[in-house]
């Protein structure tokens, strides 16, 4: 079949049927390679995953943000309902452990591409935040960080658009035990001989998804070592794992906005983790770094796509810094910040697992079936300005270039309502389509 962009797209040809953790997996090789898509042998994938945590010690935290902000600094109200404060960097969540934080303010060096940047339709534009649009930017030395509705500073719901707010309550009590199913659509690189990847860059479009209360449905990219190469049972045992991307979200913004989102784990969703600037974790706990004064972690981005309309991209690059050996975000332009090298094990010298997708997080435990959607919520067949793609999708060798993907594995979790169709196009370089609704 042929999109409207004339990309021919390949047929998927799955291969068997796999349960991991009660999962029912659909592997599917879009070309003839060797390797495991994730989950993997021996590694499971972990039943904790990334729904919010409970935010123990939130209060300590709280009195820890406004006794050095509130009484020097102005919070600004956006548009979206959103309360923005800019404080000093040295001050975020995720350096409040250190006595004396070294913050690296940029990476010493970045990815070369291995050509010039793609074309791009007339009717695609880069998508934006609605921070950068109304105040653009905090004063130099400051980053942004979100104090209403879920935060750091104030996790309750707010007031926000009459037709997007989700009332919350607040996280500082609540509790998530997750033993339930939970859906994935999702492709994956292949691991190479040996794995080496220093990280990896893709653009997508954004969508605003109907997310049905307490799920989330999100695209986002994967930067993974899976720790198959050390010893079981050591400190070193757990998959470490670097996020990034758009999620909807009401338990842990409060409203049904695409918001841009980091995330980590250094053992498997265990017992780390953190969205954002901490925004669901403990006060003293490591986390992401942002020195970035122009972009809003848990942001809302602006405009998301519309079907048969013009389409709204971001792109998002994850590279390692060599000096530091820290992993830094790029979004769009801007260099936001980086996941320092000592939250990690596996992962602290290269990625072995690249990963680009969908996901949908499925409350229910009955027999019952979300309504939520993934990505648009058309099918991968309705194509462009309808369905939810990413393309260009690249990783970043060992000799620090950007190079296209070739042996492109695609894997849906749910295929009665999520699939994946991928194809290679000289615009889009190695690219697929996904999504859907059950």
């Amino acid at each position: 079949m042929k999109s409207s962009m004339g990309t021919k797209l390949e047929n998927i040809s799955c291969v068997g049927e796999v349960a991991f953790v009660g999962i029912s997996l659909i592997l599917c090789n879009l070309v003839a390679v060797s390797g495991t898509p994730f989950p993997v042998p021996r590694r499971p994938l972990p039943t904790g995953h990334k729904k919010m945590r409970a935010l123990a010690g939130f209060e300590s935290l709280k009195g820890q943000l406004s006794a050095s902000t509130a009484t020097e600094k102005t919070s600004i109200t956006l548009s979206d309902g959103d309360t923005v404060l800019c404080i000093p960097i040295e001050e975020q969540p995720s350096l409040s452990h250190l006595d004396s934080p070294n913050i690296q303010l940029k990476p010493s060096n970045h990815p070369e591409p291995e050509s010039s940047p793609s074309e791009v339709q007339n009717d695609v534009k880069m998508a934006s935040q609605v921070f950068a649009k109304e105040i653009g930017k905090c004063p130099k030395g400051q980053i942004p960080m979100r104090t209403g509705r879920n935060s750091p500073l104030y996790p309750t719901a707010g007031a926000g658009g009459p037709t997007q707010e989700v009332q919350s309550s607040s996280t500082s009590s609540r509790q998530y035990v997750h033993h339930r199913e939970w859906q994935h659509a999702y492709t994956a690189t292949t691991i190479s001989h040996p794995p080496s990847y220093k990280g990896t860059e893709v653009v997508m479009n954004v969508w605003q998804p109907f997310v049905e209360p307490e799920d989330f449905s999100l695209a986002q990219l994967w930067v993974m070592n899976t720790g198959l190469s050390f010893t079981p049972d050591s400190i070193n045992w757990p998959m470490n794992s670097i996020e990034t991307g758009w999620q909807v979200y009401s338990d842990l913004y409060s409203d049904m906005r695409p918001r841009l989102f980091v995330y980590w784990t250094g053992d498997g969703y265990v017992k780390t983790g953190c969205y954002n600037l901490n925004q669901d974790c403990s006060s003293l706990s490591p986390g992401f770094v942002q020195v970035s004064n122009k972009v809003l972690l848990g942001g809302a981005i602006s405009p998301p796509s519309a079907a048969n309309s013009e389409q709204y991209e971001i792109r998002l690059r994850v590279f390692k810094d060599d000096d530091s050996g820290n992993w830094w975000l790029q979004f769009n332009q801007d260099y936001v910040g980086y996941w320092p090298s000592y939250l990690f094990h596996s992962l602290q010298n290269t990625s072995d697992l690249i990963q680009w997708g969908g996901e949908v997080f499925d409350v229910r435990d009955d027999n019952s079936q979300t309504k939520t959607h993934m990505g648009s919520g058309d099918i991968p067949a309705s194509g462009f300005r309808k369905a939810a793609y990413q393309r260009n999708l690249q990783y970043v060798a060992m000799n620090n270039k950007l190079y296209q993907v070739q042996d492109l594995q695609a894997v849906s979790t749910k295929p009665t309502c999520y699939t994946v169709s991928s194809g290679s196009s000289k615009a889009w370089g190695t690219h697929f389509y996904y999504g859907g609704r059950c």
